[in-house]
């Protein structure tokens, strides 16, 4: 029996490009993960080797043990990531459903707004001097009502909408739903693909940023992970410096780690949702 598939140069080549590609992007990961988990005398004689020796998970421990509120800043993040995608999914389907409606009047107007704040914004002190007259400073909103809608998430989904049969909300119409029913019941349900992708998009956001609770947290115990992993690794570098061996016997090590410890949720998330991404992706950013 023949087979199907045959290959060509062609199809080496771009086989063999993709292969590239990827290691390109595989290798620096795993060199940072074989870095993280060697021992400190092994790494000063030898910094770059493709298979840790002499196996060591003495600076993760470290990690866990520094400052005391590294448990704590990864319960925030998740709280923070979990409350900031749900509401961001919900004002962003919310908003996306409406532009999606062609016969909405001044749709243009307002969809020529949205892309305006995509490239112009009110600064940075405004900005801080409204979340502070709010008084979301200090408090789990200031990490999130601020990342709430994202302009590009919300044209991917409203394109998606946009494509979706119009003989679905007609017929949802004649069994007398109402628009609310018709996003909640009908829409949403049939736009899965685009919900992973985009909140996937919204959660990893959510996961690494730091700047808004540099800004407007003050408490020890509402930090996120990544600014308590980014004391850490400033913590540790100044005593490196200074000279407290004992405590910071290898910056470059431990600064690795907390590279580790950062994307670790994200890489066992992504894979769950890889499929319905791609495919949520590609319908949204299709027709405009």
């Amino acid at each position: 029996m023949k087979s199907r598939f045959k290959f060509g140069i062609a199809d080496i080549l771009i086989y063999l490009v993709l292969i590239i590609f990827s290691l390109a992007i595989l290798l620096p990961m795993w060199h940072i993960f074989v870095i993280s988990t060697s021992s400190p005398e092994v790494y000063l004689r030898d910094t770059y080797h493709l298979v840790p020796k002499s196996f060591s998970l003495d600076e993760y421990k470290r990690a866990f043990s520094s400052l005391g509120g590294i448990i704590n800043s990864l319960f925030v993040s998740i709280k923070v990531t979990g409350l900031g995608t749900a509401l961001s999914m919900l004002l962003t389907s919310m908003g996306a459903y409406v532009l999606s409606k062609k016969g909405l009047p001044g749709r243009n107007f307002l969809f020529k707004i949205l892309v305006f704040t995509m490239f112009f914004s009110g600064g940075l002190v405004p900005f801080y001097v409204l979340v502070k007259n709010l008084h979301l400073d200090d408090t789990i909103f200031a990490l999130t009502i601020p990342l709430a809608i994202s302009t590009y998430n919300l044209i991917i989904m409203k394109n998606y909408f946009a494509s979706l049969p119009e003989s679905l909300e007609e017929a949802a119409k004649i069994d007398g739903y109402n628009d609310v029913q018709i996003l909640f019941k009908i829409i949403i349900p049939v736009s899965k693909p685009v919900f992973a992708a985009v909140s996937l998009f919204y959660g990893v956001a959510y996961w690494n940023d730091y700047f808004m609770a540099t800004l407007f947290i003050s408490s020890n115990n509402m930090y996120p992970l990544q600014v308590v992993l980014r004391q850490m690794i400033i913590q540790n570098l100044v005593m490196a410096q200074v000279g407290v061996a004992t405590v910071a016997s290898n910056p470059e090590q431990f600064k690795m780690a907390c590279i580790i410890i950062g994307i670790i949720p994200v890489l066992i998330i992504y894979p769950f949702v890889q499929n319905s991404f791609s495919k949520g992706i590609m319908m949204g950013a299709v027709k405009g």
